[in-house]
């Protein structure tokens, strides 16, 4: 074997079968190639969205509590509005901004849905208060709890924007991610506006008639339980739901690809 630099060289056989290694020849010393290791996929941790979903629930719902604890005496609504859901609000308003995630979008299709719905339900409800007279606004009341005075003007418009933000829009967000939670968006047009028409019911407006009937100011601060002003409230819900509804069907194409987990109820056809 001829030596260059200190560095043996195998002689060449051409005439050498393949796969064949003269004796005279040291086997060459085959490179060691590690075997490449595919990294397994990270596990997707969803803590973070539950945690996220949980505070959106939290938020939708206190407005409408904070109600009934006014009426039942438990805690002034100023207060509760003040330190615990005006900081919330604001708080996961700065979080969609810094750090969106699409559960936001959900959220927003909800909040605004909700609104609308609301307006559809007042123009029913106001009709009935300020040009047939069938019942009282205790909006401006209200209005009067948030802002702790006795103007009725500066109650009003605190008051409906509670109620569009708060009740309203806080009912739309709850009602958009348990249906893209449940797999509404899967159902039919029927089932859809039958599931959104019952909730409307009931938690919303049993909890309400409930909140006038089992608290001692409820009649005098909100409204008296007569056939006429429970039927009225019952009508307004029924189209608050229904309103509702419809939004959900328009937007719940654009909704699901937003939601991160399988349907919690079996997919059907719609």
């Amino acid at each position: 074997m001829p030596h260059i630099l200190g560095t043996t060289v195998r002689d060449t056989h051409e005439h050498d079968p393949p796969g064949r290694v003269s004796p005279d020849v040291a086997p060459a010393v085959s490179p060691v190639v590690s075997p490449v290791v595919e990294s397994a996929p990270k596990p997707v941790r969803h803590h973070w969205t539950f945690a996220r979903i949980g505070l959106y629930l939290l938020l939708a719902s206190l407005p409408l509590l904070a109600i009934s604890a006014q009426v039942f005496g438990v805690v002034p609504m100023n207060t509760t509005g003040a330190l615990v859901i005006i900081p919330l609000a604001t708080s996961l308003a700065v979080l969609c901004v810094f750090a969106p995630h699409p559960i936001d979008r959900i959220v927003g299709h909800g909040l605004g849905w909700g609104m609308f719905a609301c307006l559809a339900y007042d123009v029913f409800r106001l009709d009935t208060v300020y040009l047939l007279g069938l019942w009282g606004d205790f909006i401006p009341k209200m209005g009067t709890w948030l802002h702790s005075g006795t103007d009725s003007r500066t109650g009003a418009i605190v008051g409906y924007l509670w109620r569009y933000f708060g009740d309203g829009g806080g009912i739309g967000i709850a009602f958009f991610l348990i249906a893209i939670a449940a797999g509404l968006q899967h159902r039919s047009t029927r089932t859809v506006l039958l599931a959104f028409v019952t909730f409307a019911v009931f938690p919303v407006w049993a909890g309400l008639i409930g909140t006038v009937a089992l608290s001692e100011r409820g009649q005098r601060d909100m409204f008296p339980l007569t056939p006429t002003t429970i039927t009225l409230s019952l009508i307004g819900h029924l189209i608050f739901g229904l309103v509702l509804g419809l939004g959900f069907l328009r937007a719940r194409g654009r909704l699901a690809q937003h939601w991160p987990w399988p349907p919690l109820l079996p997919v059907r056809s719609r």
